[in-house]
């Protein structure tokens, strides 16, 4: 098996996607509402009631997707 030379397009992405968790958060907390992860799904809490926010197509992009969807819910 072949090592990898660089890690830091793996380093890249991870860093990307924490900021895309961090923006998602933002959204929401300026939407007024919380967001969940469980099960490699991102829910919406709003007065005690959950909705499906995104289930993505691959876990990686978790955060990725949910960013995509909020800013929709942000204009």
């Amino acid at each position: 098996m072949k090592k990898r030379f660089t890690q830091s397009k793996n380093e890249w992405s991870d860093t990307r996607e924490d900021q895309y968790k961090s923006d998602s958060l933002s959204i929401a907390f300026d939407l007024g509402f919380e967001l969940i992860e469980r099960d490699t799904k991102v829910y919406k809490l709003e007065h005690d009631s959950e909705t499906l926010i995104c289930e993505p197509d691959k876990p990686k992009s978790l955060w990725y997707e949910t960013w995509l969807k909020l800013r929709k819910l942000q204009e």
